[in-house]
């Protein structure tokens, strides 16, 4: 075993550049070589190393290409195909985090990566592009169609356009009229596949591009505007291997969905040559933190920006771009306690619903924070708080899905929302709230969590992601030893469930942490 590492980033700095101290996950692309290098392995290497991971690429053909046509494609030996995925597999001390499979031209190399794919890298997440022509020319291609039995079943998330998904599928356009984008991804969910991503820009007579995501827990769709012209050349060669590069550091799927989506919008608009000589080849520009270029969700049973009524324009009432420290409580008497300290941002939070005391509690931890002038969110309950006359509530993904966000907003209330990646954070973006909580970021015993911890390095492209757009609370995990880490990322605020409850001293402690965090900006009552 050689001592091979590939160094990566680890925190984004506020200027958006990346330092170069931590350990880059190796994703293995296997796909062809485009001569052009706008297409094919060339743009799966720039991409997954500009989205923060390290590229192995696996040759398994090479094609004279341009940016207008494609030349007769020549294959790599399955001996050299099979000497690459041994190197792959056992030469490196960090394994493979992530597998990208884009044009395989013929059965025995198709045969000789899925036996791989069943063996060494059994449970590495698997991209699959299914290449069955280029758009600048025709290209030989294994028979996906008679092969989907077997290669499903290792794909974690497949990635057709519309035309491929219809020639895999033997679908034609009528029924796809009649069924929809979400019944044809279905074909390929009962055959094995995880999820599937169909891409959607290929209609021609389209202003929008609208891509469908569905997996069996999550449907969605990601809806962006189309960029003049005809497009970028490689578009799907990046959008797959950004996929398999988010995958392998760590997010979830729907999140790595909407970060490539976003970053090959941004590639499409920007490309890396002038659009004067055919398609050009799509631009390569880092982790997209551009709002222009994040796309619409669209989540059945998810609540729009129509749902706030005559405040869709406007959104929630406003809060201060720094909101402090912000401990979460369950007890009022220490809640006074902290804003009598100097905090002035404060959540109250009782999961007993049964609490015959509710809301006498609520109505005091209001007034309250009219005393001391401070910001008082109430947890969940939304009637009780408007009647308390609260300045604002707090509510979870799944809450928000059920909660009158038009009576929010009517009476006056902030509204913060909770989110576990960047998928979330745009659904909430959406929404127009007073704030986002981003988390959780370090490894909590809080609360059962069922996403990963998050970690500083997402933090702060999260960060990146809202910067400007609405102020963040960074909340789960965090200590005194790691608060300067998070505050390093630039959010606005950070949230405490038990760093301070649970504490032996509980006013000793919580001065520690106002000290280090301080009360954020004054409160416009």
């Amino acid at each position: 075993m050689l001592n091979n590492v590939a160094q990566a980033p680890q925190v984004p700095g506020q200027d958006g550049t990346l330092p170069r101290d931590a350990v880059r996950p190796l994703v293995l692309l296997a796909a062809t070589v485009d001569s052009g290098g706008g297409a094919g392995i060339t743009a799966d290497c720039i991409t997954v190393f500009d989205t923060g991971a390290f590229p192995l690429p696996l040759a398994c053909a090479l094609a004279p290409e341009s940016l207008t046509r494609v030349g007769t494609v020549s294959s790599v030996s399955t001996a050299c195909l099979q000497e690459s995925l041994n190197l792959a597999a056992g030469d490196w001390q960090q394994p493979v985090a992530a597998v990208k499979v884009g044009l395989i031209p013929r059965q025995d190399a198709l045969d000789t990566l899925l036996a791989a794919l069943q063996g060494p890298f059994a449970g590495v997440p698997v991209v699959w592009d299914p290449v069955l022509t280029a758009t600048a020319g025709p290209l030989e291609s294994a028979d996906l169609k008679a092969n989907l039995s077997k290669i499903l079943p290792q794909v974690t998330i497949f990635t057709p356009n519309l035309p491929e998904a219809l020639t895999l599928a033997g679908w034609s356009k009528e029924r796809y009229a009649q069924e929809g984008a979400r019944a044809l991804a279905q074909v390929f969910l009962d055959k094995g596949a995880q999820a599937v991503f169909i891409k959607g820009g290929h209609m021609a007579s389209a202003t929008q591009a609208v891509d469908t995501f569905v997996s069996a827990n999550l449907s969605f769709t990601l809806t962006q505007e189309k960029t003049a012209g005809d497009g970028a050349h490689g578009g799907g060669c990046a959008l797959s291997s950004a996929l398999a590069s988010f995958l392998a550091q760590g997010y979830a799927l729907e999140d790595a969905a909407v970060l490539a989506k976003s970053y090959v919008s941004e590639g499409i608009a920007r490309p890396a040559l002038p659009a004067n000589n055919g398609r050009p080849p799509i631009g390569h520009h880092g982790l997209c933190t551009d709002p222009k270029f994040f796309p619409q969700i669209n989540e059945p049973g998810f609540p729009t920006i129509d749902a706030l009524g005559d405040f869709a324009a406007s959104g929630f009432a406003p809060c201060e771009e720094h909101l402090g420290l912000y401990p979460v409580l369950a007890d009022v008497n220490i809640l006074q306690q902290l804003l009598a300290l100097g905090v002035r941002t404060v959540q109250l939070r009782i999961k007993d619903k049964n609490d015959p005391q509710l809301l006498a509690k609520i109505k005091r931890a209001v007034f309250l924070g009219k005393q001391y002038h401070a910001r008082v969110f109430i947890d969940d309950y939304v009637d009780l708080a408007i009647a308390a006359g609260a300045y604002g509530v707090h509510l979870g993904m799944e809450d928000v899905r059920t909660a009158s966000l038009h009576k929010i907003a009517a009476a006056g209330l902030r509204l913060g929302l909770s989110t576990h990646g960047p998928y979330e954070l745009l659904k909430a973006m959406q929404l127009k709230p007073s704030y986002v909580a981003l988390g959780h970021i370090f490894p909590t015993n809080s609360k059962q969590m069922p996403s990963k911890p998050q970690g500083v390095y997402k933090l702060a492209h999260a960060q990146h992601m809202a910067q400007g757009r609405v102020p963040t609370v960074a909340i789960g995990g965090i200590k005194l030893y790691n608060v300067a880490r998070v505050l390093d990322c630039g959010v606005g605020s950070v949230a405490l469930i038990t760093g301070i409850t649970d504490a032996p001293d509980v006013i000793a402690t919580a001065a520690k942490w106002l000290q280090l965090v301080g009360a954020g900006d004054e409160p416009c009552l």
